[in-house]
């Protein structure tokens, strides 16, 4: 059954938690553990796994509850990792360039990026974490009963539940209720279309050529981590052009400037160059440019919306770039990956968060080697 999304169906979403993990989150606070949270949050924030023996039970018995399998076949799952697997790099330099600057660009949603205050004094955190997760999640197995990817999934889905709570309960900076509950399931949603809807179409927009086979499956499995991760069924689209449907009416509805995202975007900018080497540091600016000078669904400029500087020289480079991309692809001609030139960027990017110090407990950027051997990339010491 096809899915029909309304102004008033994304209206009662913008109200909407999640059911299941509020709840685990509500509880800890309610009984007055103090030591319990703290200790959640540490090892939330903290820790890269999620150890049970040092969680409460209410956490250990959420992750039970949360642990089904990915609603997907197995073969479709598999087809959407060896597309990981081929044209990854490429995947994070549009995740990176295109996806999270046009989350910027929500101007409800990004309040609650705002209020952490930790994606502006580090603003390589959030890269590094939305990177490892969809490594995590499309590595192979990685959504298999241990897989690295669902406990990823499931981690993010109760950081998104204390940090509903926590933003609703400040007395110190109160909650403006006229950008809905935070982290709602409206803006889930959008998250997940921006991982999945504008990830392929950015991928399009460089001269990938993935077949449709390639293209649904890819978009079937994030659907499943969506699920995963909270989002109601009834915001999950069936397919692409579904999913389309819901970005363009999610874009309509959200996507204008704001202080927040001015500043969420300058701190993101300035992390990416840190990754980088000195020749490539005009390279993000002019890389968002290409990516979101027009929003496909508004026609506005959002890359202007955000308070980006003009592209400078590098915005050549890109679009030589991608003239190479598209030649080769309407050639029919699949070049090897060190020969694919946007490669050159997103290799760089990736060794830069493998060499990224993340201090504490914290275990540095991980990708399985099968994958950084495929792709050429290159760890600490290599």
């Amino acid at each position: 059954m096809s899915r029909i999304w309304t102004n008033e169906i994304l209206d009662e979403a913008r109200a909407e938690g999640d059911a299941i993990a509020d709840p685990v989150i509500a509880e800890l606070f309610r009984d007055g553990d103090v030591g319990a949270v703290n200790q959640l949050m540490r090892t939330l924030v903290v820790d890269d796994g999620l150890p049970s023996e040092r969680l409460p039970p209410v956490v250990r018995d959420y992750l039970a509850r949360t642990a089904a399998p990915p609603d997907i076949e197995s073969a479709q799952m598999e087809l959407a990792q060896e597309v990981f697997g081929v044209v990854g790099p490429e995947i994070l330099a549009v995740l990176g360039f295109y996806s999270l600057p046009a989350d910027y660009a929500a101007k409800k949603g990004v309040q609650v990026l705002y209020r952490t205050g930790r994606l502006i004094t580090n603003p390589t955190r959030r890269v590094f974490e939305t990177t490892q997760m969809v490594v995590d999640v499309m590595a192979p197995g990685g959504l298999g009963p241990e897989g690295r990817g669902l406990r990823s999934a499931q981690k993010v889905r109760l950081m998104h539940a204390a940090v509903r709570h926590l933003m609703v309960s400040d007395p110190e900076h109160p909650w403006d209720p006229t950008f809905g509950t935070p982290v709602n399931q409206e803006d889930l949603a959008g998250t997940l279309m921006s991982f999945s809807f504008l990830v392929l179409d950015g991928l399009q927009r460089l001269g990938a050529k993935l077949s449709q086979a390639d293209r649904d499956a890819y978009f079937a499995a994030w659907m499943s981590v969506g699920r995963i991760m909270g989002i109601k069924d009834e915001l999950i689209p069936n397919d692409f052009e579904e999913g389309r449907a819901l970005t363009q009416l999610i874009h309509e509805r959200q996507v204008a400037g704001s202080p927040e995202g001015v500043a969420l975007a300058h701190a993101l900018v300035e992390g990416y160059q840190g990754l980088l080497p000195l020749l490539l540091k005009g390279a993000p600016v002019s890389l968002i440019h290409f990516f979101l000078d027009k929003d496909p669904f508004t026609g506005q400029n959002v890359a202007e919306l955000l308070g980006l500087p003009p592209a400078d020289w590098t915005r050549y480079v890109v679009d030589l770039v991608v003239h190479v991309e598209r030649f080769f692809g309407e050639r029919s001609i699949q070049p090897s990956l060190e020969d694919r030139a946007i490669s050159y960027v997103s290799r760089h990017f990736i060794e830069g968060l493998l060499l990224l110090e993340r201090g504490g407990h914290r275990a540095p950027f991980f990708i399985p080697h099968d994958l950084r051997k495929r792709w050429g990339v290159r760890g600490p010491g290599e």
